[in-house]
């Protein structure tokens, strides 16, 4: 009901034998939007409204500091009462709570008893707009009882009051023995239509390309029940998380707020991101922030780019009175280099004037016209930066006479007394991938396998005579595919003496691999990459597999996850039919997996005549974000027939 209870101004106007009015319902379970706060009860004061008058008239009293008692001084509970006075002494005691900015009460759980005299009564009710709306109400006395009160509309107050109600010399209220109540054991549903509010900052959002440690920043903001939380993630993977103070109880199995707004409004956390432990390449940056309530809103994704290998550079052939090298960088590109000389028997270095002429992405030469060259022993060094920042170099070393050390810097790769270290005679680097003691499935640098299956790389690192290089360091990346957000897993191998490596590849998701041999010793820079697919494991079941036409099969399976994460969503499954005209397989249904990547649907046969011996599978496709190839379950055969 709606009226007025408030100061002396606004008494209600209600005859002494108003019956009690209590309006009792179970409140619903507290959802995504609400939350619930603990008052006065389990150890738990009242966080009353301060700018309220707790009492007004005659001795009335208000006692919110029972609410918490000292240990052995009694039950918890707010003490009301209206103390002895002449009788028609007007006068209230009240106690008021306030919905954080942004927020509305729901309903409320409260113990309440009470002993009005007559005249007197008690209540609760809640401000709705201007209007106060009356939820329960007795001028009689109530026994302690838990009562649960629904409210409507949208209340920014909730209010519990003992009043003197009726005064005046002829009828009033009675005031020589005193009137009392106690409420204790609140638990207040606050409903939060706001969303909070994340925002991410710090170097690593900068443009550009990043590497080594760049600052992450996550600020999050709430103005109704506040932040609980928060988190960045990168490709997936928890890089951040916000974890601010709230002032929560685990009450009667569930927590419960203890303050009005029982989380910060604002909150931020900075951490340093290793982007060594990121694959090179574009990576997506989610921010998220959640409130106590279960509301959660994120960020706008942010793409970055990350670059921390450096550029690779050789020496190769240039006009003789010229030294030239190449540089290759796959991801940020060259974008600055320096070739210099130094004589063997000092250690200043001269740079000389040099021209970085670009190739298309990923690759330049580097050009320099040599100055005069007395006969000796020289090195050579070829110096190159990536827009990210990464530098990279290789050394030549020549000597003889004047004109063998312009033959030598001009071909590095013919030998004679020319030797070069990091970037001299060429080599050749060949990689191939091996299961089970056969080849992978295809051929190149696209090789399929089977979920769960080990895969070997092989590979041999020849000169340009084809003849094995021994005992060199082979360098092995290999970065998951996206989705998984692990750290790329580096290898390190020598080669045989027939110029061999291999390298045992566990059982895992699809992968890119990088193979690289960095040059030294005489020899150039190699490098070869390649793609290791790995079919998605999948499994289904058919029941019935024999029924007649118009009945339904059951279908279910499930689909292995491995290190994957599927979103809310579950991942898509792709229920298919052999096609006996063509021999393809043809799409029946489409049906998506729980969050641990089980499916199950149903599927009626209504058109089918005769007996039809029918073939079925389930095939996972590839999606954004899901780590292994297309992949399908072994086939089950079904029988429908319409006699």
């Amino acid at each position: 009901m709606s009226g007025t209870r408030g100061g002396l101004g606004r008494i209600v106007a209600m005859a002494i034998g108003l019956a009690v009015l209590l309006a009792l319902a179970v409140t619903s379970e507290a959802r995504g939007g609400a939350y619930r706060i603990a008052q006065c009860g389990w150890g738990i004061g009242a966080e009353l409204d301060p700018t309220y008058p707790a009492t007004e008239g005659t001795a009335f009293s208000v006692n919110p500091a029972a609410c918490s008692p000292p240990p052995g001084s009694g039950p918890a509970g707010m003490r009301f009462e209206g103390a002895i006075a002449a009788d028609g002494a007007l006068g209230l005691a009240r106690a008021r709570w306030i919905a954080p900015a942004g927020t509305t009460f729901r309903a409320a759980r409260l113990s309440w008893s009470g002993n009005p005299q007559p005249g007197n009564w008690q209540g609760v009710g809640v401000d709705v707009g201007s209007q106060f709306h009356i939820l329960a109400s007795s001028f009689a006395g109530l026994a302690p009882a838990t009562v649960d009160l629904p409210i409507a509309g949208a209340a920014w107050a909730f209010e519990a009051w003992l009043q003197c109600l009726v005064g005046g010399p002829v009828v009033g209220c009675t005031r020589s023995v005193a009137s009392t109540m106690s409420l204790s054991g609140l638990t207040f549903t606050l409903e939060d239509g706001q969303q909070p509010q994340a925002r991410l900052g710090g170097a690593l959002l900068a443009g550009g390309w990043h590497r080594g440690t760049a600052a992450l920043e996550l600020a999050g903001t709430d103005v109704g029940a506040g932040l609980v939380g928060g988190a960045v993630a990168i490709d997936g993977a928890t890089v951040l998380t916000l974890l601010p103070a709230c002032a929560v109880q685990t009450i009667e199995g569930e927590p419960r707020g203890v303050k009005m707004q029982p989380c910060p409004s604002s909150a931020n956390r900075s951490v340093d991101v290793d982007t060594t432990r990121l694959a090179d390449g574009d990576h997506t940056l989610r921010g998220c922030a959640t409130d106590f309530a279960g509301n959660q809103a994120c960020a706008p994704d942010v793409a970055i780019e990350v670059d921390n290998t450096p550029p690779a550079t050789a020496f190769v052939a240039a006009a003789e009175g010229r030294v030239a090298a190449t540089v290759s960088d796959r991801y940020s590109g060259p974008a600055a280099g320096t070739i210099s000389v130094r004589r063997a028997d000092t250690q200043a270095w001269t740079d000389l004037a040099t021209d970085l002429d670009r190739e298309g992405p990923g690759a330049a030469t580097l050009t320099a016209r040599l100055p005069d060259l007395s006969p000796g022993t020289y090195f050579l060094r070829a110096s190159a930066a990536d827009a990210a920042g990464n530098t990279g170099s290789t050394q030549l070393r020549v000597s003889g006479s004047a004109a063998e050390v312009r033959r030598g810097i001009a071909d590095p790769h013919r030998g004679g007394k020319g030797a070069s270290t990091g970037g001299g005679r060429s080599t050749h680097l060949t990689v191939h991938l091996v299961a089970g003691g056969r080849g992978a499935g295809g051929s190149g640098r696209a090789s399929t396998v089977d979920y769960g299956t080990v895969v070997e790389l092989r590979g041999r690192l020849t000169d340009a005579h084809g003849d094995g290089i021994e005992d060199r360091p082979i360098a092995v990346v290999a970065r998951e595919a996206a989705g998984i957000g692990r750290a790329p897993e580096r290898r390190r191998v020598a080669t045989d003496r027939g110029g061999r490596f291999e390298v045992r590849l566990p059982p895992g998701t699809s992968r890119r691999l990088s193979v690289a041999f960095r040059g030294g010793g005489g020899f150039a820079p190699a490098r070869r990459s390649l793609a290791l697919r790995v079919r998605a494991a999948i499994s289904l079941v058919a029941d019935p597999t024999e029924l007649h036409t118009g009945e339904s099969i059951r279908l279910s399976g499930r689909v292995h996850l491995g290190p994957a994460h599927v979103s809310g969503h579950g991942k898509l499954v792709a229920i298919q039919y052999l096609e006996r005209a063509t021999g393809r397989w043809r799409p029946a249904l489409v049906v998506r997996t729980d969050a641990k990547g089980r499916f199950e649907t149903s599927y009626r046969f209504r058109y089918v005549t005769g007996v039809a011996r029918i073939r079925l599978r389930a095939t996972a496709p590839a999606e954004g974000g899901w780590p292994f190839a297309r992949g399908s379950s072994s086939p089950v055969t079904i029988t429908v027939s319409s006699g």
